[in-house]
């Protein structure tokens, strides 16, 4: 019995020899690599809006340089802010001055007159002058014999004009003044009128004027003026500043 025990057993040995044989000489299969896990994909930043280049401001124009009273004016030799003086000499007379009365003979001698002017503001196509004019005229009545009446004219006005430019070297004006008349009157001789001595007055004046100014540089020039204040016809020198 044990005989054939041992019998089974070896034959059991010697069957399961080379299963185990085949298994001790066979590899173990690779382990499959593990796959590197895949790399997050980067979300692609949103893109942005391409900034239009904004366009360049528009060069604001230059300051138009200030006008001064000189040149706000139209062109002329006479503008805003000018400032003018004529000096004079009148010719003829409004007043009477006692010819004829008594027979004797009269005489007028010129005017000397001062006016000042200045532009004062843009009038249309001209410009508004204001300023001043004072004038003195003397006159005598020669009775004969030695007797005589002198008389002495003071005029002082305030006068507004319209200035028109003709060109660059010609200003052309006219305009009305207002103010007040002095006249005195002295008597000399040995007559019965000598008696009488001498008087004054003061009166309202008023008058009107025309004239030109014609300056030959810059500050210089000449002017004639015809008018109703004290004499008829002035005519001078002028002088701007």
């Amino acid at each position: 019995m044990q005989i054939v025990f041992r019998t089974l057993l070896v034959a059991a040995c010697v069957a399961t020899l080379p299963l185990t044989m085949q298994a001790q000489t066979r590899k173990p299969a690779p382990k499959p690599a593990a796959k590197p896990a895949p790399k997050p994909v980067a979300k692609p930043a949103p893109a942005t809006p391409a900034r239009t280049a904004a366009p360049a401001p528009a060069p604001s124009p230059a300051p138009a340089p200030a006008r001064t009273a000189e040149t706000s004016s139209p062109s002329g030799p006479f503008g805003v802010g000018t400032n003018a003086l004529n000096l004079g000499i009148g010719l003829g007379s409004r007043y009477n001055y006692g010819s004829g009365f008594f027979g004797g003979s009269s005489s007028v001698s010129p005017a000397i007159s001062l006016s000042y002017e200045r532009g004062f503001m843009p009038l249309g196509p001209g410009v508004l002058g204001l300023g001043g004019l004072v004038a003195y005229q003397g006159a005598s009545y020669d009775l004969g014999g030695g007797d005589k009446w002198k008389y002495t004219d003071i005029v002082v006005m305030l006068r507004g004009a319209f200035h028109y430019p003709v060109n660059e070297k010609f200003d052309a004006y006219g305009g009305l003044g207002l103010g007040v008349r002095h006249a005195g009157v002295s008597f000399s001789g040995s007559s019965i009128y000598g008696s009488l001595g001498s008087a004054s007055a003061t009166e309202f004046a008023a008058g009107l004027f025309v004239g030109g100014r014609y300056f030959f540089t810059e500050s210089i020039g000449a002017f004639a003026e015809l008018g109703y204040d004290q004499t008829y016809l002035k005519v001078g020198l002028s002088a701007k500043f």
